[in-house]
């Protein structure tokens, strides 16, 4: 258990083994070290080094022989400390760099209707505003999954929606709400990609063939969708 946890605090296996060899000696020589441990008596240097440098252990020199001792486990919670102090004044300069990778773009595929209804849920997970736009009576053909589970979901979370829908009895059945506002275009009634806009993504789920969805991470893939949603909802029919 002991060892476990000094393997949990960052020591690998066998400089666990060595310092709590090093505890129960007291003091000792490499060799003795090496073999109470069961190590060769190379591998034991190396480790003993790496311990003293890490303040774990100290030596002292007697009869031309180097003995090796073991600091007061305490000594742990320093070096633990020591650690935490550093990573904090490092920490400003490694946010940079996440960020940098988080902002980077990137594009993932996904496939099949299982696929696409996880999506879904993604989008209702992530979003804090929605615009669509596309064909729901398609959708509902070729996902399978009834809009009400996802109306229902949206509006529990309290997430506002602008949907550009084809003109059908479908889409005419949409109830508007403080949550749900629907403008229609005759186009798209044909259309076979429906296209998820929110604040750091846009999925385009494509409705043909083997059904399969196109996610998109980019601030700037956003920007111009917006702005051709935005044109779209201007033109929009709002009957």
């Amino acid at each position: 258990m002991v060892k476990e946890e000094l393997i949990e605090y960052g020591l690998s296996n066998k400089e666990a083994d060595i310092f709590l060899v090093a505890l129960k000696l007291g003091e000792a020589t490499a060799n003795r070290i090496a073999e109470v441990a069961g190590l060769a008596r190379s591998t034991t240097y190396d480790i003993l080094d790496k311990l003293k440098s890490s303040g774990l252990i100290s030596t002292y020199v007697s009869e031309s022989k180097t003995h090796f001792i073991a600091n007061n486990p305490e000594i742990l919670i320093t070096a633990l400390d020591e650690k935490k102090k550093a990573i904090k004044e490092i920490l400003p300069s490694l946010k940079d760099v996440y960020k940098k990778i988080e902002d980077k773009p990137y594009a993932e595929v996904f496939q099949g209707k299982i696929a696409i209804i996880k999506i879904l849920d993604e989008i209702l997970y992530n979003a804090k505003s929605l615009k669509i736009i596309g064909s729901i009576e398609n959708a509902l053909e070729k996902i399978d999954y009834h809009p009400d589970k996802f109306r229902m979901k949206r509006i529990e979370r309290q997430i506002p929606i602008k949907q550009i829908l084809e003109i059908s009895k479908k889409s005419k059945q949409i109830k508007k709400n403080k949550y749900t506002q629907v403008r229609f275009l005759e186009q798209l009634k044909d259309a076979k990609e429906c296209i998820f806009i929110l604040e750091d993504y846009v999925y385009h789920i494509i409705l043909q063939y083997e059904i399969s969805a196109i996610k998109i991470k980019s601030k700037d893939h956003v920007k111009v969708m917006e702005i051709m949603f935005d044109e779209l909802w201007q033109k929009a029919n709002q009957r």
